[in-house]
Parts: C-alpha cells; sequence; structure tokens
C-alpha cells in the first residue's frame, strides 16, 4: 500500500532540485551521497546518470553495491534558508532496488521522461542506464514557518 502525502509535503518535493541518499554497507557504515531525483507520487527515481564518475561501471558504485547488499535507504531533501523561518525538510524511509533501461517497464520510461523535464542537462548528459527506484516506507517532514 502506498503511503499518502501530505499535499504540502508533495509540493515542497516537487520543488526540490536535490536530495541527498543514505545507503549501508556490508559493515553497516553509512554512505551518503548528493543525487537528482524525481516522485511520481508513489516512488522515487534517483539515475546512474551519465555524468563523470571515478568509478566507470554504474554496477561498482558503492551505492549500488549497498542497497543491493542491504534495500533499507534514506533520503533527505532539505530545504535551507538564511531566514530560519524558512527552513524544511522532508525524510523519505524506504525500500530501493536498482532497475535497468533495457527492462521494459512503463514506470522506469515514464520516470526518464520527468527526469529529462526537470533537469535539461540531461539533454546533454544522458540519464543512463541504471536508476534506483525508492519505495516510501516512512515519511517525517518538518518545516519552521
Amino acid at each position: 500500500m502506498a503511503l499518502i502525502f501530505p499535499s504540502a509535503v508533495e509540493e515542497f518535493i516537487e520543488r526540490a532540485r536535490l536530495a541527498r541518499l543514505a545507503t549501508i554497507d556490508s559493515e553497516f557504515k553509512p554512505h551518503l551521497v548528493p543525487v537528482v531525483f524525481v516522485f511520481d507520487g508513489k516512488h522515487f527515481f534517483i539515475p546512474i546518470d551519465e555524468k563523470r564518475k571515478k568509478i566507470t561501471k554504474p554496477a561498482k558504485l558503492k551505492r549500488i553495491k549497498n542497497i543491493q547488499h542491504n534495500p533499507a535507504v534514506a533520503l533527505l531533501i532539505d530545504q535551507y534558508n538564511e531566514d530560519w523561518t524558512k527552513l524544511a525538510f522532508v525524510m523519505i524511509q524506504g525500500k530501493a532496488l536498482v532497475a535497468s533501461k533495457r527492462e521494459e517497464n512503463t514506470l522506469l520510461r515514464q520516470a526518464y521522461e520527468k527526469l529529462m523535464k526537470k533537469y535539461v542537462q540531461y539533454q546533454k548528459v544522458g540519464v543512463g542506464e541504471m536508476c534506483i527506484i525508492i519505495t516510501p516506507m516512512k515519511v517525517v517532514s518538518w518545516s519552521n514557518s
């Protein structure tokens, strides 16, 4: 059963351009990376895009290996402002899986279209073959306003 997001939280998520993805490795050490994403109301999609990385094979990225070992993840979307009455965050705890563009997946194809629309940079830098899909299990939000 999909979580229901309050409309204010969903609007905050839609406006956000960046999030931080936390995974856990096989030694239970946290790993945190900034990511771009889209949300379809039920799932978060994080592409493993084609911009330059130290590791050339996406399957060898630490976040991918961690998810394959332990699918529990957290995604933090936050907003900082010098005016502290405008501080806010949404933390999503969920289960992640890694999907490939090669799979015939309508959900993934729609997510890639949303990514291309949200981030025009993907018109020059490819979206990539792999995508992390997060199914939210718990959502925590806070706002100082």
